[in-house]
């Protein structure tokens, strides 16, 4: 099979990893199959796809509008593709060949206050379509299946539950290096550390308000991936109100693998407070990286971390503060989550994720 896979969010957040993962695991799959990755013309040759199976094929529409349902499937059927797998839950009304959809969440719908007006009624139209034309639907975990199943009226028959993986560059770094990421970044030692986006849903407030709860002195660090946020934010506004402005720190961009194992490996304790996910990816990499991980158990975090996170629900400020309190004071039960978390983390590959992707493939050419 000659397949495209469409790659324009190839830079967003956790989409952007899933596409350049699951590709590049694929691309060395053993068999006859081409991959075809539907490019914006900004991105074009700025990856280095592993083999010479993978080509890139412009695609100039922008994301969430009517010229994807157009300008998309005309690319992928120019390439040659006879399977068009979706990596988000919009697939173009232009595509009648075999098709596969991958819905990663319905945030948009569980949590439609989170979101401007409209965002909900279109991503159920949109995920509502995809379901019911795609050969195969596929979710990260259980939860995310039962949510599609639930909302959207998806056959059960045609939905699989396939993992993310862990990159494999992920694992501890040695202090040195870690210790000159943190020089450069001007990042403080034994801080917690979120990474991610800063969407409603992932509830960082919480977090500032369990360090609040937390004496001066024995208050550590929080650091934060990404930009530092800007002085209007509803984050920025909070921190100085609970006098938390000279705590929290800002990693930065991270321009690869190497940043952001050293980034985890630097961390005393990782922190994941969201009130839904569907996966979580972060807590998984940070074990990866020898990291403890306290996450809430909301969505499917539990699902991921298993017992080698602490858990606790997440809207309780004072039960995160005396976790965190707890975790940081106890060397012996940090070391074991530590070793759960290796253990965990070596579960979930992208290889393993490629595998079982290819499999749904047949099934859904074959539908």
């Amino acid at each position: 099979m000659r397949i495209a896979l469409d790659a324009r969010k190839i830079r967003d957040g956790g989409i952007g990893t899933y596409i350049r993962e699951l590709l590049a695991a694929l691309a060395v799959e053993p068999g006859p199959h081409e991959w075809v990755a539907l490019i914006d013309p900004g991105d074009l040759g700025a990856f280095a796809w592993p083999g010479a199976r993978v080509r890139e094929a412009v695609v100039r529409a922008g994301k969430y509008g009517l010229a994807e349902h157009l300008v998309v499937p005309r690319a992928a059927r120019a390439a040659g593709a006879t399977l068009l797998h979706e990596p988000h839950y919009t697939l173009p009304l232009g595509w009648r060949g075999p098709a596969v959809v991958t819905i990663h969440d319905l945030i948009h719908l569980s949590h439609a206050r989170f979101f401007p007006p409209g965002a909900a009624l279109y991503a159920r139209a949109m995920a509502g379509s995809a379901v019911r034309r795609a050969h195969r639907v596929l979710a990260d975990s259980a939860f995310t299946r039962d949510e599609i199943l639930a909302r959207l009226g998806a056959d059960p028959a045609r939905v699989r539950v396939i993992p993310l993986g862990v990159s494999a560059t992920l694992a501890p770094r040695d202090a040195a290096p870690v210790a000159l990421f943190r020089r450069e970044r001007g990042l403080p030692a034994d801080y917690l550390l979120y990474v991610g986006a800063r969407k409603r849903h992932k509830n960082l407030p919480l977090l500032l308000e369990a360090l609040a709860r937390l004496a001066p002195a024995s208050r550590p660090p929080l650091v934060l991936s990404g930009a530092p946020w800007s002085g209007d934010d509803p984050l920025a506004r909070l921190a100085a109100h609970l006098g938390l402005t000279a705590d929290v720190h800002f990693a930065g961009a991270l321009a690869d693998d190497e940043a952001l194992a050293r980034l985890y490996s630097g961390a005393a304790l990782y922190v994941q407070p969201a009130l839904i996910e569907g996966f979580g990816l972060p807590p998984l990499e940070a074990m990866a990286c020898g990291t403890p991980v306290l996450s809430s158990n909301g969505g499917a975090l539990p699902e991921a971390v298993g017992d080698a996170a602490a858990l606790l629900p997440p809207a309780d400020p004072d039960a995160w503060a005396a976790e965190i309190a707890a975790l940081l004071g106890d060397a012996g039960r940090r070391a074991g989550l530590i070793e759960r978390g290796r253990a965990r983390a070596r579960r979930f590959t992208w290889a393993r994720t490629a595998a079982a992707t290819l499999a749904v493939y047949a099934e859904a050419a074959g539908a």
